[in-house]
């Protein structure tokens, strides 16, 4: 028996020496980011911030890949599906993570064990937007033209399974009104088509609407978030008007499951010191992202608790998985 202890000691101590010595060498090479969603979307944007300091930080060419599909499904299911050394990491919002699972049938991945966390970056508030020219000017002018023309006007979405959809989904049910769902493969192609006329109105996270506000085609109408975000006082919530319209949307970071303990690591401290640089803090807020720094073992338990919330919410809200 001592003998057996004493091999499964040695055992031990060298899986905890080849993970230091693996952790040590790394990185070697590029390193590739894949945000799932296209060019325009919150992951983009954040993607692109993180990537030169992150760069730096690590000493190693930081790379991001646009892997947009399926609600943000396709770029995930790469990066669960890559080898866990560290060179494929998946910067993406929660929906996929945490959402998605609900949402479709035949769900490519299992995020509590197909993936590492490495870090929350931070949040964003999930806004409802038309365009500019627009008559609805608030969400009771919604709700009175949904109930006139009921299936007649349409909101837009990031997919199938996205907070987006969510928010249209749970005002759909509570208002008692019918908006047609049209879901892209984005949150950037959903504002793109409400700009170019061919939606009524898009339920966007702020990074993704925020320069279209700013340059004064889109009208910010309601945030589908428990209470007014302080950098809109004037903007209303959806709940103010009808209750329990509140979604909320988290940027988190990723590795394949399996990845050394060392290299998760190496890669939650190049992320803190990134996220503690004034440089990266004031970009990310300039695009409607409040940094909110968590480590690993913490974003591990906030995806479980979202696991568990969103698999009775999601039910409950009548949606089926497709």
């Amino acid at each position: 028996m001592s003998r057996t202890i004493t091999a499964l000691a040695a055992i031990a101590a060298l899986a905890i020496t080849a993970s230091a010595a693996v952790g040590q060498d790394y990185p070697s090479k590029q390193i590739t980011i894949v945000a799932p969603f296209p060019p325009g979307a919150s992951t983009d944007g954040v993607a692109r911030i993180l990537q030169t300091k992150l760069s730096e930080a690590l000493g190693a060419p930081v790379v991001v890949e646009n892997r947009g599909g399926a609600g943000g499904n396709i770029g995930s299911a790469t990066v669960a599906r890559a080898a866990p050394d560290g060179y494929t990491l998946l910067l993406t919002v929660n929906a996929p993570i945490v959402m998605n699972p609900f949402m479709y049938k035949n769900f490519p991945y299992k995020p509590d064990q197909d993936f590492a966390s490495i870090a929350m970056i931070g949040e964003t508030y999930m806004a409802l937007v038309v365009q500019d020219t627009s008559p609805i000017k608030s969400v009771a002018d919604l709700i009175a033209e949904a109930k006139k023309t009921p299936r007649i006007l349409t909101f837009g979405s990031a997919g199938v399974g996205s907070a987006h959809q969510l928010a249209g989904e749970l005002l759909n049910k509570n208002a008692g009104i019918q908006v047609t769902h049209v879901p892209f493969q984005g949150g950037g192609p959903a504002v793109q088509n409400l700009l170019g006329g061919h939606l009524s109105m898009t339920y966007g996270t702020l990074p993704a609407v925020l320069p279209q506000i700013k340059a004064g085609k889109l009208r910010l109408i309601a945030f589908a978030e428990g209470k007014r975000v302080k950098e809109f006082p004037d903007t209303p919530t959806i709940a103010e008007i009808v209750p329990g319209v509140e979604t909320s949307t988290w940027i988190g970071f990723f590795a394949p499951a399996k990845t050394p303990r060392a290299v998760i690591e190496k890669l939650a401290k190049a992320t803190s010191e990134v996220m503690n640089s004034d440089d990266a803090k004031s970009k990310l807020t300039a695009i409607g992202v409040v940094p909110n720094l968590l480590g690993p073992d913490a974003m591990d338990k906030r995806v479980k608790d979202d696991l568990a919330f969103w698999g009775k919410a999601i039910p409950s809200i009548g949606i089926e998985a497709q």
